[in-house]
């Protein structure tokens, strides 16, 4: 694989903001010829990254300090 397409995906993946970018930046992973660890490697990538996304929506309440008087 051309070493600019490769840091262009991931840059792309890295940047990407919902679940639809995603998809289509894993379709594009999946119709580019690469060495396998190239894809190992991207397809960690693109998990870690909708993992990050998912722990995004997740919203998680923070205790409110107790009040001195």
């Amino acid at each position: 694989m051309d070493a600019r397409t490769y840091f262009e995906l991931t840059d792309a993946i890295a940047a990407a903001t919902d679940r639809g970018e995603l998809e289509a930046l894993r379709d594009r992973v999946d119709d580019t010829e690469m060495h396998p660890m190239e894809r190992r490697v991207l397809e960690r990538v693109l998990r870690s990254r909708l993992d990050m996304l998912r722990l995004g929506e997740i919203v998680v309440p923070r205790p409110k300090p107790e009040r001195a008087d």
